[in-house]
């Protein structure tokens, strides 16, 4: 309820975030936190910047990343769009070996740059699990 995106949309893309975790060693819930910071989990998504999807991927710039895919044209779509992120995502983790540097470089402001994003994704984090487990926090996070 809290995204106002349609229950079948959101299981949708609450699997694609947990398979693409899977392919590629991330934890499920730190995929569906960047979900959730970037596009509110609405798979149309777009930035005055460019940026698309769910995890808000600038195709031009990832061009490769979605030909292996079937091409840029995808990047609306939510399982190459997840796809997508989850690769740059890894990417940032095996290059910075830091959550939150990969986290600022995933955002566009580099690892050592400043911004709150890695704050908003961990406390994101644990709404989402407390969901998952049945609880609810208020905005404080308890």
């Amino acid at each position: 309820e809290r995204y106002r995106v349609a229950q079948g949309a959101v299981e949708q893309i609450v699997s694609h975030a947990f398979q693409a975790a899977e392919l590629f060693g991330l934890d499920p819930y730190l995929v569906l936190d960047i979900i959730a910071i970037e596009s509110r989990l609405n798979p149309l998504t777009e930035s005055s910047a460019g940026a698309k999807g769910v995890v808000q991927i600038m195709a031009n710039v990832h061009v490769e990343k979605f030909q292996a895919l079937g091409g840029p044209d995808l990047a609306l779509t939510p399982w190459a769009n997840i796809r997508v992120g989850a690769t740059i995502l890894r990417e940032y983790l095996d290059r910075y070996r830091n959550l939150d540097s990969a986290l600022r470089a995933y955002v566009g402001v580099g690892p050592n740059g400043v911004t709150e994003y890695p704050y908003k994704v961990m406390r994101e984090r644990s709404r989402i699990v407390a969901a998952a487990q049945g609880r609810v926090l208020n905005a404080s996070g308890d």
